[in-house]
């Protein structure tokens, strides 16, 4: 049985090595599959990655408490005017009175226009305590970070960012530069390490001043438009997000109908967001190689259905010299896995070298995680197999008499 089995594994071999034309065609749309599976799946396990990386670069079990907007009736004629409600005061009860936070850095964030010589740039301004660096995980590239009592002092320094650099300096060293905020002079005192973007924002794109600078200066305001908070661990960001939303709650005199009029965010809730948008992308790219799979497994299932029809006298012969019905089915149902695996090896090739063209030429992140290879790989197998059922029993049920009277 064995010497019958391998025999048949021979001939197959054979039968498929003498039309290498036609077998390049039924494999070329699983080899497509495949390499656009291993492609599509490395940029998206990248960015990915990527993204999850500079949200936690962010900063550790970092939560985000920024102002909601209520409207207020001002002026004799009643108009509408928008006031926040979040202030220094609920960022010191934070610190104070949440058992779950380590550490709280207010901050009033707003764009305003930035000049240096004769080049002007818009950028966003983050008007922060000096605790902002440890709460946000700010590394410095170059220069120092402003202190306490500079912060006290309302003192005129800034902390940019690389993309305001690149902007603002054409590149060039800015520590020791004086740019114009506003209207207020400003020393460059600091840059600080890139850290990319997250949802489309350029976490690069920022100057960083002393908070009671930016209130009292720059923008004119009593408010804050952000609290940046670090729970105390990863386990304890739920609950510093729970008794920050009660303590905010009860300062702003909210009854149980009233909405929050503040917004908490933490990093788990962006990294689910980013996430969810992985998933999409990955059923995409699930379609188009299962896609393709299914357009290689017709190309297959043609294939070995004329094949069968130009061999009908040669399994005749087999049957007549004493090859079984299983005989057959297990020889052109070996083809037409072999058919699969070979698409999908080549397809496996094919994708790597396209993965690594891809990160050398755009720089895109690309993330090769075996697991996906190996499945792309079999599936290809299982789907030459599945469309090699039908032709590989019709091919067994040949009467020997009837194909062996039968001309090709």
């Amino acid at each position: 049985m064995r010497t019958s089995q391998l025999r048949g594994f021979r001939i197959a071999i054979k039968s498929l090595t003498a039309n290498p034309l036609r077998v390049a065609l039924a494999v070329l749309a699983i080899m497509i599959g495949v390499a656009s599976l291993i492609v599509l799946v490395g940029i998206g396990r990248g960015t990915e990655h990527k993204v999850r990386k500079v949200i936690e670069d962010m900063g550790p079990n970092l939560i985000i408490v920024s102002a909601g907007q209520s409207r207020v009736v001002k002026g004799q004629l009643g108009q509408m005017g928008m006031m926040t409600n979040l202030t220094l005061k609920d960022a010191a009860a934070i610190a104070a009175e949440c058992p779950s936070v380590r550490a709280v850095a207010p901050a009033h964030i707003k764009k305003l226009l930035v000049k240096f010589e004769n080049v002007t740039y818009t950028t966003k301004i983050v008007g922060a305590m000096p605790a902002i660096q440890g709460v946000r995980n700010i590394q410095l590239q170059s220069g120092s970070f402003f202190d306490e009592a500079e912060n006290s002092l309302m003192a005129p320094v800034a902390v940019v960012a690389p993309t305001v650099v690149d902007s603002l300096f054409g590149g060039r060293d800015p520590l020791g530069a004086s740019i114009t905020i506003g209207r207020v002079m400003f020393k460059v005192i600091g840059v600080t390490a890139p850290k990319g973007a997250v949802s489309g924002e350029d976490q690069d794109d920022q100057i960083f001043v002393p908070l009671r600078t930016a209130i009292a200066k720059l923008m004119n305001v009593t408010y804050l438009s952000n609290v940046f908070v670090e729970a105390a661990g990863p386990d304890s960001i739920h609950s510093a997000g729970v008794e920050i939303k009660a303590l905010l709650r009860e300062r702003h005199r909210l009854r149980e109908n009233k909405d929050d009029d503040f917004v908490i965010q933490n990093q788990a809730d962006v990294i689910q967001a980013q996430s969810s948008v992985a998933r999409t992308f990955s059923l995409l790219v699930l379609s188009i190689a299962v896609s393709s799979l299914l357009i290689g497994g017709v190309g297959i299932l043609g294939v070995m259905l004329l094949s069968i029809q130009e061999r009908i006298s040669e399994i005749g012969i087999r049957r007549a010299v004493g090859a079984r019905r299983r005989d057959i089915l297990v020889q052109f149902l070996v083809e037409s896995s072999f058919l699969g695996t070979l698409g999908g090896i080549a397809g496996l090739f094919l994708g790597l070298g396209a993965s690594v063209g891809v990160k050398l030429i755009s720089g895109m992140p690309v993330v090769l995680e075996p697991d996906y290879i190996v499945l792309s790989v079999a599936f290809s197998f299982a789907t030459g197999l599945i469309f090699g059922i039908y032709p590989s029993w019709k091919a067994a049920r040949l009467d020997p008499i009837e194909a062996l009277m039968t001309k090709a």
